[in-house]
């Protein structure tokens, strides 16, 4: 864990800010494809896919984030 959070400072010491960003709904069909298939969609596919770094897709699938039900 810590190697790997000192590669992401090193490579964005600004902070996390993609140039392109995708909408809520390209998150979940993002997120859709890779649970319908993981070892078809995996992580190069869809960041190839979406035209986003591997990077924004790995995080995109780590977060748990939901739009609430009454929205």
């Amino acid at each position: 864990y810590k190697i790997h959070r000192e590669v992401i400072r090193e490579e964005f010491p600004d902070g996390w800010n993609p140039p392109r960003k995708l909408s809520r709904e390209a998150m979940e069909g993002l997120r859709q494809l890779y649970h319908l298939d993981k070892t078809k969609f995996t992580t190069p596919v869809l960041a190839e896919k979406f035209k986003i770094s591997p990077e924004a897709v790995r995080r995109i699938l780590k977060s748990r984030w939901e739009q609430p039900k009454e929205k």
